[in-house]
């Protein structure tokens, strides 16, 4: 997927820009940010900050990883975005997410290691903009290229 680098926005813009992904995402027009959504959002796109979000499940902590992936994607020409999950079931279902906002994920884990060596030459060749490891391979020699 190719993206289309953004001319700067305001905070109000970005905010605007990434409550219509949120909306495409879940497939609600009416879709708001839950309370502190777009603070985590912010923080990692625009502060460059470290956050840890607790949340319960079905919160939308992965529209914040997504959101906040095409941000700095569009915005400030960065990524790919890392995430380490231990649950290969939410892997294969955060890849379906994501693909909704237009990001082209992949995932590296005990299921698919036929696809490992092309998974990662899409990384390093800045086709793959969001990808899920399992904590289980990140130590994988195969990562240390990435």
């Amino acid at each position: 997927m190719a993206y289309i680098k953004c001319v700067a926005m305001s905070e109000d813009e970005q905010k605007k820009k990434a409550l219509q992904w949120l909306r495409e995402a879940v497939g609600d027009d009416s879709a708001n940010f839950h309370e502190g959504q777009w603070e985590a959002i912010d923080a990692l796109a625009n502060r460059r900050q470290r956050i840890i979000v607790v949340q319960r499940t079905g919160w939308g902590k992965s529209s914040v990883y997504f959101i906040a992936t095409r941000l700095l994607r569009e915005q400030h020409d960065r990524g790919p975005t890392l995430i380490i999950s231990p649950l290969l079931a939410l892997m294969r279902n955060q890849v379906e997410a994501a693909a909704k906002l237009g990001i082209r994920s992949a995932t590296l884990n005990s299921t698919n290691p036929k696809e490992w060596e092309n998974i990662t030459a899409d990384i390093l060749h800045n086709k793959v903009v969001h990808f899920r490891i399992s904590s289980s391979k990140y130590t994988v020699p195969i990562t240390a290229a990435l």
